[in-house]
Parts: C-alpha cells; structure tokens; sequence
C-alpha cells in the first residue's frame, strides 16, 4: 500500500504526495514530457535503481489525480523537477525525515526549497546537453581511444599531474592509481583520451553512464599542448562514441570558456542548474 501524504494549501487544490515505485515510471515519463530528452540522465537514475533502495526513494505529488512534480533522494542528493512554476511547501516534511548532503536541480526550482533547509553553500552553474555535434574533427589522423589497460592508465595518470587541479585529488604513486582505477573501471565509466607522439596529451571521462545518458567530467589537457584544439578533438570523439550507442553527453559546468567551448560544439543548455549544500546529518 502506498504512503500518503495530504495536505491542503491556501488557493490551491487538494494535493497529495505519493511514495512512488516501479509502476508509476510512465507516469514520469509523461511529466517530463517533450523535455524529456533533457532529463534522460534523471530516468536513468531511477530505472538502474529501479524506484527504491537503502538509500535511495521517490516521491511525487498528486494534483486533480495527475502527477505534476517529483522529489528524488538518491543517497546524499535530493532533486526536484516539475515542468511548471509550484510552490514546494508540500515537500517540507518529507525533506525534514530524509538523509541528504545536498539539493541540486533547475535553479529557479531548486531555490523554493531553500526557507526549509539549513543552507551551507548555494552555488550555481549551467547544464547542457549534447544531442547532435556541429563540428568537424581538426585532427583526422589522430584517433580517440577508450582506456582499457594499466599501461593506458599510467599514461593518464602522468597527464593528470600536469594539472594542478588533480594535484592531491589523486594517488601521487602511479601504481596506486593503476590498480584503483582498474577496478573503478568495471563501473558503467569510462575515460576517452588522444595521444600524439605516444604521449597521452587530453583526456575526458564519463562518471556515470545510463541506457540512455552518460554525465562528463574531467576534462583535462597537458599544459603544453592546450590552445591547439586537442581537448575539443577528445570530446569530439567521446561524444560521437555516446550518441552512437544512443546515449545523450550531458554537462556540468561554470566556467565561461568551457561554455563557449561546448556551445560552439552544437550543445544545447538547458537550464541554470543550482547546488545547495545543507547542514545535515546523514547519520542521523
């Protein structure tokens, strides 16, 4: 039997919030509707855990009998989407008995939960998704390739230690790194990377893939070899790789040149995407 949830808001219509499960996943779907192709990366999340875990729970709220929002609590993170402007007071309780770190979603959605939590950092960024490519390869001779061995990882690893950004984010011992990321490599990942000389120069990785969606991150290119378009050339190919198997790349991302980067490379943005970091204790 499913757990209800009532309430009645001044000046709107009788609301319900639903704990929802496998069944109620075309209901979803129809939510989202013909944005849909934006959020794939949202879908993937709940059929790989299909609707429930330790962990991991959905709720939805009812109006007039029609799903019209949707609260995701997926281990730390909770987020939000609704295709239209409501007010989330119906939400309160329920965020109040939840475990979570965090809130991340559409901005301008995300920012109605903030009277309700104990914000410790609110910071804001973009996400885009990559559903055609509309530019041409630079480097038609160089290829770009998955990593599959240690000897590949070693190389990734002296790449990402040209960058300081990496510095103390990972293993400085290469063998440590190798064997870590071995493992990691069993995982729905993967890194993608273009070499010249037989010297790994740009690389760029997924940290999550779904039927239907991969998310990118770590981008990287060895200072001495950026401004010449390898790192564009690298996403080039990841993507075409993604899309081939019928997955949208989507991406996170704040800086400016990254934004114009991937705009120029055919990306849609889809909307500001906010985090709200809370004080909670996921212990509790």
């Amino acid at each position: 039997m499913k757990k209800i949830i009532k309430l009645q808001l001044k000046g709107v219509d009788f609301m319900k919030v639903h704990k929802l499960t496998v069944d109620n996943h075309k209901e979803i779907v129809e939510l989202f509707g013909e944005n849909i192709g934006d959020y794939c990366f949202i879908i993937d999340d709940l059929l790989r855990n299909k609707y429930e875990g330790e962990g991991f729970h959905v709720y939805g709220e009812y109006e007039n009998d029609k799903l019209v929002s949707i609260l995701l609590n997926n281990f730390i993170n909770i987020t939000y989407y609704s295709n239209e402007d409501r007010p989330v007071e119906v939400y309160k309780d329920i965020v109040k008995k939840l475990n979570f770190m965090k809130l991340s979603g559409p901005g301008s959605l995300i920012e109605k939960f903030i009277p309700y939590v104990e914000v410790k950092e609110d910071t804001l960024s973009y996400m885009g998704v990559i559903k055609n490519i509309s530019v041409e390869k630079r480097y038609r001779d160089l290829s770009v390739n998955v990593i599959n061995s240690e000897e590949e990882f070693g190389m990734l690893h002296e790449l990402l230690m040209t960058s300081e950004e990496y510095w103390g984010c990972i293993p400085e011992d290469k063998g440590e790194f190798i064997k870590n990321n071995m493992i990691n490599n069993r995982n729905n990942k993967r890194t993608a990377y273009l070499s010249v000389d037989y010297e790994m120069v740009s690389s760029c990785s997924t940290i999550i893939e779904g039927e239907k969606s991969a998310i990118i991150a770590g981008v990287v290119t060895n200072p001495k070899y950026r401004n010449l378009g390898y790192g564009t050339e690298t996403l080039i190919g990841l993507f075409e790789m993604l899309l081939k198997e019928g997955k949208y790349p989507y991406l996170f991302y704040n800086n400016p040149a990254a934004r114009s980067v991937y705009k120029k490379m055919g990306m849609k943005e889809v909307c500001e995407w906010r985090v709200i970091w809370v004080q909670q204790n996921i212990e509790r």
